[in-house]
């Protein structure tokens, strides 16, 4: 009995760990969890959570993941963050199946006034 608790003890925290909600299943915790990999430059991580898989596939045909993170930081990155710190607060328009949210933006960044997430399966994505 005493080897039974001892092993839960032990197992219980690890299934807790793995239960944790990924942050893109919400905008709400999607948008912090882009603004801490910006603000920390960890591009590829960012890329590999926030760019939809068939586009990363895409990109990464042409060019390497170190190659694509590295110039995504010296061209858009920082703007991007920017960005996301302005809508974090913000409450998006919803497509009518609830998939795509867009986010108006104060001033047009990029030649854009928007921000676009897409949402593939459960997990949330930058589109534009």
């Amino acid at each position: 009995m005493l080897g039974s608790l001892i092993l839960l003890a032990v197992v219980m925290p690890v299934v807790a760990e793995d239960e944790q909600a990924d942050p893109r299943e919400t905008l709400k915790s999607a948008i912090p969890e882009g603004i801490r990999l910006l603000s920390a430059k960890e591009y590829t991580g960012f890329l590999k959570s926030f760019v939809a898989p068939d586009d990363l596939k895409k990109i990464t045909e042409r060019k390497s993941m170190e190659e694509f993170a590295k110039r995504f930081g010296e061209r858009k990155a920082g703007r991007l963050l920017e960005v996301l710190k302005e809508i974090k607060s913000g409450t998006p328009e919803l497509d009518a199946a609830g998939t795509t949210a867009t986010f108006q933006l104060k001033e047009a960044v990029g030649g854009k006034g928007t921000i676009k997430f897409v949402k593939v399966k459960k997990y949330w994505y930058i589109k534009n």
